[in-house]
């Protein structure tokens, strides 16, 4: 016996360090702002990396004497390893692009790392689905991640705890009726609203499956027969014998058939401790996702439930009673809240959110015990209570933001305009895209409207323009196969997953490293709650296969112990032939091992170049200051920020040695290309600097200032050029000015004609250009 633990400690030590990793990159979501800035991430993603780099040395070390325990081909064996192989395709995508020549070498790096971690995450996420204590351990990580991002938000509200960001104030009227919005760790509301609705209808439809009104299902008999199954609290599940209204029936599993049998549903009552932990997550998530006062939150969230709810009506009940306590409880929070402009004081903040909370809590356990028990009229009374209150509070709500969602939305109509603008970008580079982050990288060129959005507000979209239509249908494949696998396995979890989908096209969500976490999450929560509820002989071979498939074998349990079935023999040397051919596994481990140690090696170098480049803008003395921008470009030249601030501080000719190299890693980046036009603008030749302001101003043509300076560059190298007597040169910059302030002259009228909608920029004819005209028309008359 003592011999059988010894050879299940390793990997006992392999999930619970794949839950480890499954649970740091949540807390690292919370604690850097949703995973939204890259340059953030470095040192985190070092980590990352050479801890997936120790499971794959881990596996190499023992392949050889390891077995294959994949169990046949299902469908959801197939979905799941289409899940798993995208992120793994974007990621070869994205590595293709850094050895050609993407807009934007910085952005590719950032996007290789990103999905490195996505894929090593969603592998990592699914194997601890697939294992008894991984499983409780990732189900356990999910809620305390919700948990946190709400609390955090509303103490935030109520002055308890301190985040700069988490409240965002607008004084239009279009972006928030109340001025303030509630944004949580992730400091965008859309985003935020998006997430609490993943979190909410997750709950929401979880306690309306439970207290759902019995029904048939489907159960296994551990000894192979047919049983009626009934789930206990203590024990899970019980078998009894066959009983009234039962069927034995079939259910394919891989290669083989294995007898089930289809039942009448009997599910006690449970504790009410129990009952109460259930419903306890519901009111924070209601209240953050009403404070965020995001319309797409909302929307998507409502069209999610419809779709599932038309599919399972039987739900619907057990939902709206579910439901109706804490949305009543968010709703009063939020008017009272939304009248103060989020900000209350601290003691009355508390004592009016915990108040709701717990009467929220109380009444939803009443609503839901009533109407699973009443029958008749009664039930039928608390249904219309609980219609009422949904009723009221959404009545509430939308009469307080009506203006908002009735009126006009220059919002809306300024996400028409940019992907409009993406898709002529996109139609550029159709098939493979232009690499990593080239909105943000290229957008002032690509815009048709002086409008602000380094975002294009619609994942699919970027992932168009970075990847092209053979990226864009690797991401839909993998949506259609969690999807899939989602519906197949647990129901109950693909409205949540429908906000991800559905909001994602409208908003930039997938610019948050969270959201991806969440989407890989929520197949692996399916895979947790069907492996918990049908267990069955060769159940704990699974978590084996599935890691097996992807990244190698790993080490199954002992085989059986003396008193072991001969059924259960058999089935085990049936699904667990010999390696014969370690090799091929072995070159697959050691290439992904590569691959990741390289990841780290890249981020390791990103980290250190952040570093040096903010110790330098902190540094006053510009010795010093040169000499840590120095070891920044050194240690990440692909960085065109740093470049920018380095050429700043050398002499013109060090400047443009500097500029030019950043330019091959950034060929097309507005500020680069403006620091070559003003370092040509103070030398002695006006055809480079009249190339380089043509060149800067198509990258930023709605720029003021930068149209000003050309034509001021070009009047002042004229006066050079006639102080030094010549006359011919000097008429040509004078002529190259005039032609500039002739083409900013009828761009900035075309764009007064249109109006001032979404002239976020306020780019116009300025008095100084103005100046400049006059002074331009009377070196005209000399000359």
């Amino acid at each position: 016996m003592g011999s059988v633990n010894r050879e299940r400690n390793p990997d006992s030590i392999i999930v619970y360090f794949s839950a480890a990793l499954v649970i740091a990159a949540g807390v690292g979501a919370c604690l850097l702002r949703g995973f939204f800035f890259t340059e953030e991430m470095y040192l985190f993603l070092t980590l990352w990396f050479v801890m997936c780099s120790a499971v794959l040395l881990y596996l190499y070390i023992g392949v050889s004497n390891r077995r294959s325990s994949l169990g046949g081909a299902s469908g959801v064996s197939r979905a799941l390893k289409i899940m798993l192989a995208a992120p793994l395709i974007v990621l070869s995508l994205y590595l293709i692009h850094s050895l050609r020549e993407p807009l934007s070498a910085q952005g590719t790096m950032n996007e290789i790392l990103r999905w490195g971690l996505y894929a090593s995450f969603a592998f990592l996420v699914c194997f601890c689905a697939l294992n008894r204590v991984g499983r409780q351990l990732i189900i356990a990580a999910w809620t305390i991640l919700g948990m946190f991002l709400s609390i955090s938000a509303l103490l935030a509200v109520c002055g308890v705890l301190e985040l700069p960001f988490a409240v965002a104030y607008s004084n239009s009227p279009e972006v928030s009726i109340t001025g303030a919005r509630l944004a949580g760790v992730m400091e965008y509301p859309n985003a935020f609203g998006a997430v609490m609705a993943v979190f909410l209808l997750e709950r929401l439809f979880a306690v309306a499956a439970y207290y759902e009104r019995p029904q048939k299902i489907v159960r296994m008999s551990p000894a192979g027969g047919c049983g009626v199954g009934r789930e206990s609290e203590k024990t899970g599940i019980e078998y009894t014998g066959l009983g009234y209204g039962s069927e034995c029936v079939e259910e394919e599993r891989g290669s083989e058939k294995v007898s089930v049998n289809v039942g009448v549903e009997r599910r006690e009552a449970g504790s009410t401790a129990a009952a109460l932990l259930r419903l306890l997550p519901l009111f924070p998530y209601a209240a953050a996702l009403l404070l965020s006062e995001s319309r797409g939150a909302w929307l998507t969230a409502a069209c999610a439930c419809t779709a599932v709810l038309l599919w399972k009506r039987q739900l619907i009940a057990p939902l709206l009673t579910a439901g109706a306590a804490p949305v009543v409880a968010a709703a009063l929070l939020y008017r009272q809240l939304a009248r103060a402009g989020l900000a209350v004081e601290p003691l009355p903040g508390l004592l009016w959110l915990a108040g709701l909370w717990a009467g929220a809590w109380l009444a939803g356990l009443w609503l839901c015990r009533s109407q699973r028990s009443a029958a008749g009229s009664a039930r039928a009374a608390m249904l219309a209570l609980a219609a009422a209150g949904w009723t009221a509070a959404g009545t509430a709500v939308l009469l307080h933001v009506r203006e908002r969602i009735t009126g006009p939305s220059t919002t809306v109509s300024a996400r028409g305009l940019f992907y409009r603008d993406a898709w002529r970008l996109a139609v550029e580079a159709p098939w493979l895209g232009h690499g990593g982050e080239t909105w943000r990288s290229s957008y002032l060129a690509a815009q048709s409207r002086p409008y602000v959005g380094s975002q294009v507000h619609s994942g699919y979209l970027d992932i168009l323009l970075n990847l092209g239509f053979v990226g864009l249908a690797a991401i839909l494949l993998m949506l259609l196969a969690a999807g899939w696998l989602l519906a197949k396995r647990s129901l109950r979890l693909l409205p949540p997953f429908l906000v991800i989908v559905l909001h994602s096209a409208v908003d930039f969500d997938w610019s948050y490293g969270l959201i991806w976490l969440l989407l890989f999450w929520l197949p692996a929560l399916a895979l947790s709650e069907y492996e918990q509820k049908h267990q069955s002989v060769n159940t704990r071979f699974t978590s084996i296969s599935l890691f097996t498939t992807h990244f190698g074998p790993v080490t199954p349990p002992p085989t059986q112990s003396t008193s072991a079935s001969p059924q259960a023999t058999h089935l085990e040397s049936a699904t667990s032939p010999k390696l014969a051919h370690p090799y091929p596994r072995r070159l697959f481990i050691t290439a992904a091992c590569s691959l990741y140690l390289m990841l780290s090696v890249l981020s390791l170098h990103a980290a250190q170049g952040e570093r040096y480049y903010r110790q330098a803008v902190q540094t006053v003395d510009s010795s010093v200051k040169i000499d840590m921008l120095q070891q920044s470009l050194t240690w990440n030249p692909r960085s065109p920020r740093t470049a920018v601030e380095l050429s700043r501080l050398l002499t013109n000719e060090k400047g443009v040695r500097i500029l030019q190299q950043s330019l091959l890693y950034s060929p097309r980046n507005a500020r680069l290309s403006w620091e070559m036009a003003g370092r040509w603008m103070y030398s002695d030749d006006p055809g480079a600097a009249l190339y380089w302001i043509h060149r800067s101003i198509r990258l930023d043509k709605y720029n003021n200032a930068k149209w000003v300076k050309g034509i001021e560059g070009m009047l002042m190298m004229g006066r050079k050029k006639l102080a030094e007597g010549n006359r011919v040169e000097a008429i040509n910059c004078f002529a190259s000015g005039n032609e500039l302030l002739r083409q900013y002259r009828v761009l900035a009228d075309y764009e007064a004609g249109k109006g001032e909608q979404h002239n976020d920029r306020k780019f116009q004819m300025t008095e100084q250009a103005d100046d400049l005209s006059r002074r331009l028309r009377g070196l005209a008359s000399r000359f």
